[in-house]
């Protein structure tokens, strides 16, 4: 699995290096980001919203209303539970503070389209997105001073609209951006179905020629 993930950023990273070459309309986003688990993932695992996050991206600007780029960052969520008595396997039973950990890591080729991208009067530009790709999870689950981590790099994919705020009139190229995404994630495993989230992020976007 971690070979594919290998082979996977390195044909995105060479597409973009690649179209970067010819036309050098490369830019970067870096932002900071709060994420709140849903569904199977608040309730069977984490209920607190995690506000230890970061994305960034490094696109290619296609046209003035339309970029692709490279989409990673991190996302640590945590949560302790009060002292409980817990069923182990053959009857026993033990009581112990349980503590609960999740750190994504997604890894995402995502579009993201700007429909007044071609307005240079405009002072906010709305955008919307979509990405797909692999989300690289480290569980960990600790009963006391006993559990562990296990690594796992399952499908995940991302919309997500917003508004981005321009420094100048290379739009949408420079500016503040404001934006929210929702975080579909097929992790199956240790009794979860889903590690979906909704993130709220703020950040910079800026050229790199």
């Amino acid at each position: 699995m971690k070979q594919k993930v290998v082979i996977f950023m390195t044909v995105i990273a060479a597409c973009i290096s690649i179209t970067a070459s010819a036309q050098s309309k490369l830019k970067m986003e870096l932002s900071y980001n709060v994420s709140a688990p849903v569904g199977s993932f608040k309730n069977d695992y984490i209920s607190k919203t995690s506000f230890r996050g970061a994305t960034g991206e490094i696109s290619y600007v296609l046209n003035p209303k339309f970029s692709l780029g490279l989409n990673s960052g991190y996302q640590n969520y945590y949560e302790k539970f009060d002292r409980q008595v817990y069923k182990l396997n053959g009857g026993q039973t033990v009581s112990a503070v349980v503590t609960n950990s999740m750190d994504v890591t997604p890894v995402l080729l995502r579009g993201t389209f700007y429909p007044m991208g071609g307005s240079a009067t405009a002072i906010v530009q709305p955008y919307v997105s979509a990405g797909a790709g692999v989300n690289l999870v480290n569980y960990g689950q600790y009963l006391g001073e006993f559990g562990g981590t296990e690594g796992a790099a399952p499908f995940a994919a991302q919309v997500g609209g917003g508004i981005q705020i321009p420094f100048g009139k290379k739009i949408p190229q420079t500016g503040f951006k404001l934006g929210a995404t929702y975080n579909y994630v097929n992790y199956n495993k240790n009794e979860l179905t889903k590690l979906n989230s909704v993130g709220v992020n703020a950040g910079i976007v800026f050229s790199l020629k």
